[in-house]
């Protein structure tokens, strides 16, 4: 009779140890589909933020356009002062200035120079160089632009809380088909530069925001430029080379 008793037992028990392992494996992948289902709202949500944004740049774009076509500059600059939240009053920043004066691309010239403004504005310390005159860039000016912008918008949101910031700019020419560029800036917390170059990754609260990767496919592909990252001493430098004619 005890036998039987412990025979009975011992089965319910192995029972019960299968069916909570299974109730467990069924929570983990509830939990898993309900993790894919946040993630996909949050990029939906995303992708729809940037399509109003886009609409609205497109729209903005157009007005300046207009403006331009009739050769009225100021209220061009005007209005673009209005939708990129800056303002127009003339300002200068020595060291910056005279390292500028060696970009001759006009429209890469304002980009830096709004970027370098803002940190200084900031109360960041930062090293700007520019080793020699540049008047032609290989590649497209649009994802130049586009890249220079994104590294220079991570280094300043990183650094904006630090205790002791500092971010580094550099625009390298080796050669007429060659040019290398070079933004640094310091980090307090440990970083994971394989998991930050990844697709849709951020670490920023909420993802938001443009990470490391948005750069990484930006490059892709392309020859005329070459892209990597590596963090050393709270430190990560990230460097572009931009080559070919």
């Amino acid at each position: 009779m005890y036998l039987i008793i412990i025979f009975v037992g011992g089965i319910g028990f192995v029972s019960f140890i299968r069916s909570n392992a299974k109730a467990q494996r069924q929570q983990q992948l509830i939990n898993s589909y309900r993790n894919k289902i946040a993630t996909a709202q949050k990029v939906n949500a995303q992708y729809e933020d940037f399509r109003r944004e886009r609409h609205d740049t497109r729209n903005m774009l157009l007005s300046v356009q207009g403006y331009i076509r009739d050769h009225k500059d100021k209220e061009a600059e005007k209005l673009l002062a209005t939708f990129l939240q800056n303002d127009t009053v003339e300002k200068h920043y020595g060291e910056i200035d005279n390292a500028l004066d060696k970009i001759k691309i006009s429209g890469l010239h304002n980009l830096i120079k709004e970027k370098s403004y803002k940190i200084v504005e900031k109360g960041i310390p930062f090293s700007f160089e520019v080793n020699a005159e540049i008047d032609e860039l290989p590649g497209s000016e649009i994802k130049t632009a586009r890249i220079i912008g994104i590294l220079m918008d991570n280094a300043i949101e990183a650094t904006f809380k630090q205790a002791k910031p500092y971010i580094q700019f550099a625009l390298l020419k080796h050669s007429p088909e060659v040019y290398e560029l070079v933004i640094a800036n310091s980090i307090e917390q440990k970083l994971n530069i394989n998991t930050a170059l990844k697709f849709e990754h951020s670490t920023k609260e909420g993802h938001q925001g443009i990470g490391l990767s948005n750069v990484t496919q930006l490059v892709e592909n392309d020859d005329h430029y070459s892209f990597s990252a590596e963090v050393k001493d709270k430190v990560i430098m990230m460097t572009c080379f931009i080559q070919g004619k």
